[in-house]
């Protein structure tokens, strides 16, 4: 159970696009950048994108000809396309149509004007290679609030709750980066914490994530 919770989990620092597109080409142009509305945000941590739905994406799309780099806000809302200056008009129109796709639409007038000023501030955004730090701190959402919901059901002192959160963060992260071994899972972590009780506690919580991540369910409100 909480294998597959694992296996189905996808959630920083901010990054600063223009400084590194900037290095790799003198003269980097609103022209030269176009930007996508994306469905990246993540299910079980809807304040940030999804970095390991959105990871794929972005690499291939910097295998595509006449792209230098590609990015992802923090929202998870937009893709943003940082074109080789020796791209052309086909070039362009063959990476739009492959963004349709994944259900990305290129953005125009003034929507796509606010968008790439965004980007070309340099505040907020995730180049390819660094998409694993949303889901890094999608890691340690989703295992806080494991941690919570078995504090709300039983007695769980801080001396325990905390390392066991900070353990579950760490499997999370792993797996959410695909670093994983998959030698450990979430029960086996936290039978070093919890009774049998509090054991069957959590694989509610685990099924409550699972049902989080596959849209059966809100997050829940954490305020």
């Amino acid at each position: 159970m909480e294998a597959h919770l694992t296996a189905v989990l996808v959630g920083g620092l901010l990054y600063a696009p223009f400084a590194k597109a900037a290095d790799a080409t003198a003269e980097l142009t609103a022209e030269r950048v176009s930007v996508f509305k994306a469905p990246l945000v993540c299910p079980a941590a809807p304040q940030i994108g999804c970095g390991s739905a959105s990871k794929p994406i972005l690499l291939d799309l910097e295998k595509q000809p006449g792209v230098l780099e590609a990015w992802l806000n923090r929202a998870g809302t937009r893709i943003a396309v940082v074109w080789k200056p020796e791209s052309d008009a086909e070039t362009r129109r063959q990476v739009v149509a492959e963004l349709k796709e994944d259900h990305a639409t290129e953005l125009e007038g003034k929507s796509r004007d606010e968008s790439v000023k965004n980007f070309l501030s340099g505040k907020g955004w995730y180049h390819s290679a660094d998409v694993d730090r949303l889901s890094e701190e999608q890691a340690d959402i989703i295992a806080a609030r494991l941690v919570r919901f078995v504090k709300a059901k039983t007695a769980l002192p801080n001396n325990k709750a905390e390392p066991l959160r900070g353990a579950f963060s760490d499997l999370l992260r792993k797996d959410l980066t695909g670093k994983s071994t998959g030698a450990n899972h979430l029960e086996d972590i936290a039978r070093e914490y919890l009774d049998q009780e509090q054991i069957k506690i959590l694989k509610q919580a685990i099924k409550d994530e699972e049902a989080i991540e596959n849209g059966e369910r809100p997050v829940p409100n954490e305020n």
